[in-house]
């Protein structure tokens, strides 16, 4: 069975996409607290995710998901698999070096079905360095 990034292509957009770029979800818009949004990775996919503050634990204790630390003006600044075994001290870490980078959010994408799709999930949607 293939991965849940479903792929839609922007068919307004002249050029490539050089980086992910953030796509809230129309659904959701009219919610005064936003719990859920999507992102297009530089593939075109697009990966729903989780909406969480970056203090809170429960962003982190999800396991195979695919962590997106978010700042303030809506950039990823940091992405990382959760890995099988949830929160960990290597979890609790980079939360910590991605709140001092300046992260506000983090962003858990969970539709990803194995370590493949997480890997291809994470190359598409992080930041370029």
């Amino acid at each position: 069975m293939a991965a849940l990034a479903y792929s839609h292509p922007d068919l307004f957009a002249d050029e490539p996409v050089v980086s992910a770029r953030e796509m809230p979800l129309r659904s959701t818009a009219g919610l005064s607290e936003r719990r859920f949004t999507a992102w297009r990775g530089r593939s075109g996919r697009r990966y729903v995710a989780s909406v969480f503050t970056v203090s809170d634990d429960h962003a982190l204790g999800f396991t195979d998901a695919v962590l997106l630390a978010v700042s303030q003006d809506r950039q990823i600044l940091a992405a990382r698999d959760s890995g099988p075994f949830g929160v960990e001290a290597a979890l609790t870490r980079w939360r910590q070096a991605v709140t001092q980078a300046g992260a506000r959010e983090i962003h858990v994408h969970l539709l990803a079905e194995d370590g493949m799709s997480r890997r291809a999930a994470l190359l598409d949607l992080m930041p370029e360095v």
